[in-house]
């Protein structure tokens, strides 16, 4: 190396680490273990970034047979007993849960690994994440899951519940974590009927998150509504997959963060149940899809977003995704009249914008369906190619029609488009 040219030990520690940062991808996050392991081994100044990072997300199981699973224990046992100083980087568990795999919970090493976690100074927040796979897993006993895992190692500092595919889950995983931001709740039920010999439940201890996702949860909503979580905070809500008579639900949720919501997303397709999006007057954004474009859902739609009081009104941004398969190229203009500018739901959308400026996004998404019989009808008359060039030309020119008239209608309704259109073969 030429003597103009600084050593690298000649840099400063923060662009050292800003260095070992950039290797950060949460979309790659096996891969870029590996090389933050390797960037440990490079120098000593790579090294407490390095591991920092390597060491954020503990998983002891993975799909894999049991024994993997055990030596992956004791690995991070051990690594842990030579330097305790390494749990201080742990803020994040992954469960991968199965009917073979319970004996996680009474494993003397995997118990010290959680209490060595506990007991670290820099421990201020804990992310669980508890996947039930192939299947929804159900905990054998949730007395032994309460007190040996929840309670002692959890509930005290989690700020991040992440559930997915679990049955019959006990409510005190949810109900004391007082220090709880983000809830995610995915084809999960709880524990109707609390047993006599289950943790008392203390309401001082009752989460109020911040942001709050669930899908398909049956009652679940409304049993953690009666007095195990406080809704009075949250800011973001995002509900999916729900049937008509779970969406009941929502308002109750509308009702406890009335002040405080400002973001709601609902990816349901069936809105027949009636939300009232006037308990909320500080929505700053509503996103709504899939919508299908038939009749009833357009009527939906309309009536959703009619119970917005324009006296009240603070929406800045309304997203609506709409999916829709066509069996006939020749269908996409009676698929695009219902959303023209003269149409009835551009006309509520006028209205919610007499007020002040409103962004609305509309995101198409749109097949054109071809039996495999009729491929070589499509052949002779065009290539598939030439077919989705055709019905983009026709999408840019309805795009353009559609904005002019629109900004003739009104000058404060900002209409944006995204959409994509392809074709599928059955």
């Amino acid at each position: 190396m030429s003597s103009d040219i600084a050593p690298f030990s000649k840099l400063s520690q923060e662009l050292i680490d800003e260095i070992i940062d950039a290797l950060l991808d949460p979309q790659e996050a096996e891969h870029k273990i590996s090389q933050f392991c390797d960037c440990a081994l490079v120098c000593r100044a790579f090294r407490h970034r390095s591991q920092n990072h390597a060491f954020y997300s503990m998983r002891p199981l993975q799909f894999r047979a049991n024994a993997n699973c055990r030596k992956r224990v004791d690995d991070l046992h051990g690594i842990l007993q030579e330097n305790p100083r390494i749990a201080s980087y742990i803020r994040r568990l992954d469960l991968i849960m199965n009917d073979t795999n319970e004996w996680l919970f009474d494993d003397s090493f995997f118990c010290e690994i959680m209490e060595i976690v506990s007991k670290t100074r820099a421990v201020v927040n804990l992310e669980l994440s508890v996947y039930g796979w192939p299947r929804p897993f159900q905990f054998t006993n949730n007395r032994t899951f309460e007190t040996r895992f929840v309670k002692p190692f959890i509930t005290p500092f989690i700020t991040s519940l992440d559930l997915h595919f679990i049955n019959n889950i006990p409510v005190s995983l949810l109900a004391h974590c007082p220090h709880l931001l983000e809830l995610k709740l995915v084809w999960v039920t709880v524990e109707a009927i609390r047993p006599f010999d289950a943790i008392d439940i203390d309401h001082s201890l009752c989460p109020r998150p911040r942001k709050f996702t669930f899908e398909s949860c049956g009652d679940t909503i409304r049993i953690l509504v009666t007095g195990y979580v406080d809704f009075g905070n949250l800011q973001h809500l995002s509900v999916s997959g729900c049937r008509s008579d779970e969406l009941d639900d929502v308002n109750l949720i509308l009702d406890t963060s009335s002040s405080s919501l400002q973001h709601l997303h609902l990816g349901v397709e069936d809105l027949e149940a009636r939300l009232d999006l006037g308990k909320v007057p500080n929505l700053a954004s509503l996103s709504i899809f899939p919508i299908r474009l038939d009749e009833d859902s357009l009527v939906e739609l309309c009536n959703l977003l009619r119970t917005i009081p324009n006296e009240k009104f603070k929406i800045k941004t309304i997203a609506l995704g709409f999916k829709e398969q066509l069996d006939d190229v020749y269908s996409l203009a009676e698929f695009l009249e219902k959303l023209e500018a003269s149409g009835p739901l551009c006309a509520v959308l006028i209205k919610l914008a007499e007020r002040e400026l409103l962004v609305v996004k509309f995101m198409l998404d749109i097949s054109l369906i071809y039996d495999n019989d009729m491929e070589g009808i499509l052949e002779q008359r065009n290539t598939g190619m030439q077919v989705c060039e055709r019905l983009n030309t026709e999408m840019q020119m309805w795009v353009a029609k559609n904005l002019e008239l629109t900004n003739l209608l009104s000058s404060t309704l900002c209409l944006e488009y995204d959409y994509e259109v392809d074709i599928m073969y059955q």
